[in-house]
């Protein structure tokens, strides 16, 4: 008489990995948790942790989806590119031509529909709320000003970024939020070249206030 074959043991999945339609769900649970754990603390204290708990999920579940608490910060707000890894690729260019890189990667990225209609929208709420404002800055200083910052001379690094970021924050409203002609119309070319070389001076040029 044949034995019968032992039944097929199913491989035990691994903790916090839900499967095919739960995991959907699951992430989408985790992002309106962490929407409100952002809105509710803050940037700045929020951790991937009290998302969890939040949500009422192993820590485990949230490190599966997000790489860290800035990935889950933008997916969050349903932005489609990470803003500081834009940045991080342009501040990695030779610091003499920085300017031109920021300049050309922000003219880039916001040329994306996808980002642009998410981007323009998250601008005016930052914009109408003070609140809004708040839980931004942290996020903005982490991962694009810490950014710069790392890349020029200590004594006058926050001053420079500050000046650069006024300049960028600028642009962007200016040219998407208020439509002000006839930036909306110039071609991008254009925008660089007369943009970057204001951007390229605050970052290494001559600025006699910040030397006194």
């Amino acid at each position: 008489m044949n034995e019968k074959a032992p039944a097929e043991v199913p491989s035990a999945r691994k903790r916090g990995r839900p499967k095919g339609s739960t995991a959907g769900a699951a992430k989408t649970m985790i992002l309106k948790a962490a929407s409100k754990e952002f809105a509710h603390v803050g940037y700045e204290a929020a951790s991937l942790r009290s998302v969890a708990r939040r949500a009422g999920v192993d820590p485990a579940l949230v490190h599966h989806y997000f790489k860290d608490k800035s990935d889950l910060f933008v997916q969050s707000m349903h932005i489609p590119i990470n803003p500081g890894r834009i940045i991080a690729e342009a501040a990695s260019a030779p610091l003499d031509q920085m300017g031109e890189a920021l300049t050309r990667a922000l003219l880039d990225t916001w040329r994306k529909p996808a980002f642009r209609t998410a981007a323009t929208a998250m601008v005016r709420g930052v914009i109408s709320s003070s609140r809004a404002t708040n839980m931004l800055r942290p996020f903005l200083h982490e991962q694009i000003f810490s950014r710069l910052g790392s890349r020029l001379p200590q004594e006058q690094a926050e001053q420079r970024v500050a000046l650069v970021a006024s300049q960028i924050i600028g642009l962007i409203v200016s040219r998407y939020i208020i439509d002000l002609e006839p930036l909306v119309s110039m071609e991008d070319q254009q925008v660089i070249e007369l943009v970057a070389p204001t951007i390229q001076r605050y970052l290494t040029g001559e600025l006699p206030a910040l030397n006194h």
